[in-house]
């Protein structure tokens, strides 16, 4: 009987030490990430407005909560939650989103739209930076496959407006996208939020 037991919480000590990356076995980091739940849905899989973080690369992720903590990036919310969290909070709840899967979304979006918006994502170079579908070939780069087409329209809008703050690595965006009206806007959001790779 000892020897059963003891051998069992030896092979849930071995589990423990074999787990995964060090943000999935820390336990602090989904904790610090479960406020995040109330807009971006269990593990970051949101179903509505606020944009899908479950999937998306940790030095993205990190990258963009840092840019609403010191106001280069706009967000009427985020830019004040991401103020009551340090460096190495922001980096955990990074690591931990990084880690979960990209929900498969299903979005009602007009094919003729979607067409529009892949022609202007050829032609403008996005799919340098986002790849042919809209999957991030950089780890700096968001993929926008699958992400909700309101977010997305906005986000692009405004990148877009000079008024609005930026990080400095977005200021390619801001170029790319300077000579795009609301239409073309919509139609690359209704391209990305098309597809689900």
């Amino acid at each position: 009987m000892h020897r059963r037991l003891a051998s069992a919480l030896s092979l849930v000590a071995l589990a423990c030490a074999l787990g995964g990356p060090s943000h999935a076995a820390d336990p602090s980091a989904a904790i610090v990430s479960k406020p995040c739940a109330g807009c971006h849905g269990i593990d970051g899989a949101s179903k509505g407005d606020a944009p899908i973080i479950a999937g998306l690369s940790a030095p993205y992720l990190a990258s963009t909560m840092r840019a609403y903590k010191n106001e280069q990036r706009y967000a009427t919310i985020m830019n004040r939650i991401a103020k009551g969290y340090d460096d190495a909070q922001l980096d955990a709840m990074a690591g931990y989103f990084s880690s979960q899967s990209w929900p498969n979304t299903k979005q009602d979006i007009d094919a003729g739209q979607a067409t529009k918006g892949q022609a202007l994502h050829a032609s403008k170079g996005c799919l340098g930076c986002h790849g042919p579908q809209g999957v991030s070939m950089m780890p700096t780069a968001p993929r926008l496959a699958g992400q909700y087409a309101g977010f997305l329209e906005q986000q692009m809008k405004d990148y877009r407006d000079p008024g609005k703050p930026i990080p400095p690595a977005a200021m390619v965006m801001r170029s790319m996208l300077s000579g795009l009206n609301d239409a073309d806007i919509a139609a690359l959001a209704a391209f990305y939020a098309s597809q689900n790779p």
